[in-house]
């Protein structure tokens, strides 16, 4: 008999991947993606549109099992992750009644703003463009008819789901990154919908993201080239099942997921209601075990690397990008950068373009200035972390970095001085893909829970220590960075 596989599908903002895993063995069979197309159609939008995900989704089923000789029959299970935040609203007929309103589109800024000015409880999150409850008044507001219409308002791997099953439903995790979930209550908030007079029946019932919601339908089935008899599980946010595929860190780690932007996740042994006095911080579900996470967030991290590299040239590698700068170290009195290029969400919370060089002299040069952005970056992770731990104390807490950045050897030695200490790393990046595959096997009574079977799963660790020539130094400059952080963001 073959080896069980269980499937992560991983459908973000970018692009849908989908990744097979062989069970009995912990390892990863072969992986395939494709881009999504985001849609424009006005400044400041950001659309999908869901039947294109579907069509998407059964070509990469049928490459991925084509590609790696994979037995159809031997897919057991399928686990789904999805970019948070995002809706997709439905009617009656379960047809698709506006294209997914993507959580980066700005459009709602304005209900947002209203959100928190009428709400007549305590929020559990800030009130902000990105948050489902937004975009839905958006939709209410500017398209009346259109609204009327609407029976179900579903997230983007829910509508997967439901593709694959035709069940209409959610899980914990996309429901506390709606701003309409009650952490208090594991429900849904009636009171804040009483408030701006939405009905709960607009919004499917939440369940645990391990949990089976049913098998493959006949349509499914024949559509992806798998059985009928194939589990599939509710699933989690992307977010959510990136924690979860991480193997869940203990409260004492701080697990930093440092790609194009930065999440900083401590896990929270009870939520509380959003205090802006207390440091901006995001909360949502894992969606298991009934625990919940808080994030930190950094919107330009990688991506500002990425953009003064290509600044620089655009054909200069990675390895000559970080030899441009290793033979710089910081100094107080030298260029600091500041990653604010796509605003900030943690400690400051800000829109717009507040990048910059601070300190620049005449004997500035690319050398000096690419190792500004490097340390820059490392600072703005510290920074962010700090404001997201009690009393900005990290010395307590184990440092855990998965992305693309920790994946520079001169990063990862920064990385290591700005933290003071020791950092671990992750070569394995395809962590929500990975949360949601756990979460498929966990459904099919393949493992107890995802802990047990991630054990066995090799991420590719690694470490870094900080240099003890340099923590002076760092130390410093770290100080002068948060005092220009704190004057520009309040310019």
């Amino acid at each position: 008999m073959n080896s069980p596989i269980v499937l992560g599908i991983d459908l973000g903002t970018q692009g849908l991947k989908v990744v097979a895993f062989d069970v009995a063995n912990a390892r990863v069979l072969g992986s395939v993606s494709a881009a999504v197309e985001n849609l424009t159609p006005a400044p400041g939008w950001l659309e999908q549109e869901p039947n294109q995900w579907w069509a998407t989704l059964c070509r990469l089923a049928r490459d991925l099992t084509a590609a790696k000789d994979i037995p159809t029959e031997s897919v057991v299970a399928i686990g789904l992750s999805g970019h948070m935040h995002s809706i997709v609203p439905l009617r009656a007929d379960k047809s698709v009644a506006h294209n997914c309103i993507v959580w980066a589109d700005t459009r709602s800024r304005e209900q947002a703003r209203r959100i928190s000015a009428a709400a007549s409880s305590a929020l559990w999150n800030p009130s902000i463009a990105p948050y489902s409850l937004a975009k839905i008044l958006w939709l209410r507001q500017n398209r009346p008819e259109l609204f009327d219409e609407i029976e179900h308002i579903l997230w983007p791997k829910d509508y997967l789901r439901y593709r694959l099953t035709g069940k209409i439903a959610t899980e914990y995790a996309d429901a506390s990154g709606t701003l309409m979930w009650d952490f208090a209550a594991r429900a849904w908030d009636e009171d804040l919908l009483a408030d701006f007079e939405l009905s709960s029946d607009l919004l499917p019932d939440a369940r645990a993201s391990n949990e089976a919601a049913g098998t493959l339908s006949k349509t499914a089935a024949e559509d992806l080239g798998f059985s009928v008899n194939t589990v599939v599980a509710y699933g989690g946010g992307d977010c959510a099942c990136a924690v979860v595929g991480s193997g869940i860190p203990d409260s004492d780690t701080l697990l930093i997921n440092a790609g194009t932007a930065v999440q900083v996740i401590e896990m929270r042994e009870e939520p509380s209601p959003y205090d802006r006095d207390a440091g901006v911080r995001y909360l949502f579900e894992l969606g298991v075990e009934g625990r919940t996470f808080a994030i930190g967030a950094l919107n330009s991290a990688g991506h500002s690397l990425e953009w003064w590299r290509r600044l620089l040239d655009e054909q200069l590698t990675y390895a000559e990008f970080d030899a441009l700068a290793a033979d710089e170290t910081p100094t107080p009195e030298g260029p600091i950068f500041l990653p604010y290029l796509q605003g900030t969400g943690t400690p400051h919370l800000l829109d717009g373009s507040y990048g910059s060089f601070v300190q620049l002299s005449a004997t500035a040069d690319q050398s000096a200035l690419t190792r500004a952005v490097m340390d820059g970056v490392a600072f703005g992770i510290k920074h962010c972390a700090e404001a997201l731990v009690k009393d900005g104390d990290l010395s307590a807490k184990k440092i855990l970095f998965t992305g693309g950045v920790p994946k520079s050897p001169l990063m990862r030695q920064i990385l290591a001085n700005a933290f003071d200490g020791e950092v671990r790393f992750r070569s394995f990046s395809d962590m929500s893909a990975l949360g949601a595959a756990a979460h498929g096997l966990v459904a099919a009574g393949l493992a107890p829970d995802a802990r047990t079977w991630l054990a066995e799963f090799d991420y590719g660790e690694g470490h870094a220590k900080e240099s003890p020539a340099l923590r002076e130094r760092y130390t410093v400059t770290y100080e002068r960075y948060k005092k220009w952080a704190a004057r520009i963001t309040s310019a």
